[in-house]
């Protein structure tokens, strides 16, 4: 019998999961509810000391004869508080206690409700930190309770171990009901450092995706780990303009996964390294991957999640963990060939509108050889992720906290210490929001602005294009008709300016732009709206991977190679 309480029921069955076995009661009302899960469990080493004060002190020598975690549990109200001193002597004792309390809902807190004081007050030097677990209503709330109970498990013993406190929100009147079913399974989490065992490197033929997010030009070392590793193992590494970086099993395949390809394969286990993708497409692809594993490598050994599918956390730099994963073996490359036969099917060439999305397909192939881009989001990272650049080409976006803040002065910024041409591809909304940027006294010749100014923002117009005749969207949504023409600001802050309204337009001033010059330029591409939705919904659905029939006939017209062709047929037939 366990409680109906499924947060509970969580936290029981990781601690089980992760062999916390020591529980120290405290006898409370709140907390019936966890003390019921656990009396009758054989596996836990249950102990009752009624005096809160006495119990933290008892649980540090439990730890100290033992070596192990210990868990306490206390009711509400004045109970957290007693935790107080021996939480204290556990922090500086780098004692791993996880302080399991019981509090009502936060809707309580200050209203002069029974035994509803704030829990998680607790002073910065009682606990390395608290975590919260609301009840569990739908399965946004179950996602937050197994990532709060796993990290706050993990952190008890992370890098300097200490006490760490684990607030259970408790529904009153549920308190009296239980019922006969099993704890939850939960698939587990691991971390490991570099001094740990690792698992096998020997990963046989799985197929791994490695996902870069927003990272740095990869140093020699990097690219040298990564590609080894690869060698090594079924691998291909996914990326994007902002990953900065290139490689024999790299590719770069937004186009594909926006149009449906990752379906086609998916991986065994995923590892993702550096920031943000800031790549929706392939989010929501990871998203919905399935039983595969994820790998998460970072210096910083967070518990980050993006995807709901965390299995492991490697805390180290990125060329460590390939060095170590990497062995000397022979494997099937068959996973990155059928990612490139894919790949490779895609179309550029689609008849496009005026728009965005035209002018990165008339301009990737021509932007020079090192070069640096700025993509300002979100429309302008979208159109230019579609296409691949030279893999001499640096990529940058304000990704990290996602804002049209700063974008035109963190290009600037990035030109200061280069004489290679630097660009920022923009929108209106964006360009307009950091205008000021332009009368920076430093600016050089090799600053390029693409403005594509369409009057509003065309992100939200193709957010909302599938409900907008029901909802007004131009006034304050899209923000439509706040802005004239740069051309006046551009000049007057030194720029060269060139205004662009038509397609033919926009091939004969490519040259100029993407050119070296004696002032920075600024050219202005005027689009509509309505052909920014357009063109995006057309060169997707151009592309779009459906049927097996369908594809088959699609890849009819692309040089492939009678490899390629075989590899397709198989990946198509799944």
């Amino acid at each position: 019998m366990y409680t109906i309480q499924e947060n509970v029921r969580i936290v029981i069955s990781l601690f089980k999961q992760y062999n916390v076995r020591h529980i120290v009661i405290n006898p409370g009302g709140t907390n019936i509810s966890v003390a019921q899960a656990i009396q009758d469990d054989p596996f836990f080493k249950c102990y009752s000391v009624p005096d809160e004060r006495s119990a933290m002190y008892f649980a540090i020598g439990l730890h100290l004869q033992t070596g192990e975690v210990i868990a306490t549990s206390c009711t509400s109200a004045q109970a957290t508080r007693n935790y107080i001193p021996g939480l204290t002597e556990a922090f500086y004792k780098h004692t791993p206690i996880i302080a399991l309390t019981t509090a009502k809902l936060e809707r309580f807190q200050y209203q002069d409700y029974m035994q509803a004081p704030d829990q998680c007050s607790l002073p910065k030097d009682c606990v390395k930190k608290s975590f919260d677990l609301p009840p569990v209503t739908d399965e946004n709330t179950r996602l937050q309770v197994c990532h709060n109970a796993k990290e706050a498990i993990l952190e008890a013993t992370h890098r300097n171990p200490g006490p760490i406190q684990l607030n259970l929100r408790i529904v009153d009147s549920f308190q009296g009901k239980f019922e006969d079913v099993q704890l939850p399974s939960i698939r587990l989490l691991n971390r490991y450092m570099a001094w740990d065992e690792w698992p096998s490197s020997n990963l046989g033929d799985q197929k791994i995706l490695v996902v870069v997010g927003e990272h740095r030009p990869f140093t020699d070392r990097q690219q040298a780990a990564l590609d080894s590793f690869c060698e090594n193992h079924n691998a291909v590494v996914y990326v994007n303009h902002l990953s900065n970086c290139s490689g024999k099993y790299s590719l770069q395949a937004n186009m594909l996964v926006s149009c449906g390809g990752f379906a086609k394969v998916k991986p065994d286990i995923l590892i993702t390294i550096g920031g943000q993708t800031g790549d929706y497409p392939i989010y929501g692809a990871l998203c919905n991957m399935g039983a595969g594993e994820h790998w998460r490598v970072a210096e910083d050994g967070a518990y980050v999640d993006t995807y709901d599918h965390l299995t492991k956390i490697f805390e180290c730099p990125d060329y460590f963990f390939f060095e170590k994963m990497a062995q000397n073996s022979t494997c099937s490359h068959s996973y990155y060939e059928e990612w490139k036969a894919l790949n490779d099917t895609i179309n550029f060439d689609v008849e496009l509108p005026m728009s965005n999305l035209y002018v990165a397909q008339q301009m990737h192939k021509r932007v020079p050889h090192n070069s640096i881009m700025n993509f300002a989001i979100l429309n302008s990272l979208r159109c230019w992720s579609y296409f691949p650049l030279d893999p001499s080409i640096q990529g940058y976006g304000n990704v990290a906290a996602f804002g049209i803040d700063g974008c035109n002065s963190m290009l600037i910024g990035e030109s200061m210490n280069t004489d290679e041409l630097c660009f920022i591809v923009t929108g209106d909304l964006a360009f307009f929001y950091d205008m000021n940027a332009l009368g920076i006294r430093h600016i050089k010749n090799n600053v390029r602005v693409l403005l594509i100014n369409n009057g509003g923002g065309a992100e939200f117009k193709i957010m909302t294009r599938n409900w907008a005749e029901k909802v007004s969207v131009d006034n304050f949504i899209s923000a439509n008709g706040h802005n004239g023409s740069a051309k006046g600001w551009a000049e007057n802050c030194g720029f060269t300016y060139i205004g662009v309204n038509t397609k033919e337009e926009v091939n004969n001033a490519i040259e100029g732009f993407t050119s070296v010059s004696d002032k920075p330029i600024l050219m202005e591409v005027f689009t509509k709206e309505e052909d920014e939705v357009l063109a995006m919904v057309t060169f997707v659905r151009t592309n779009a991977i459906t049927t097996a029939g369908g594809k088959l006939r699609q890849i009819v017209g692309n040089v492939v190679g009678n490899k390629g062709i075989e590899i397709l047929k198989k990946v198509i037939k799944r």
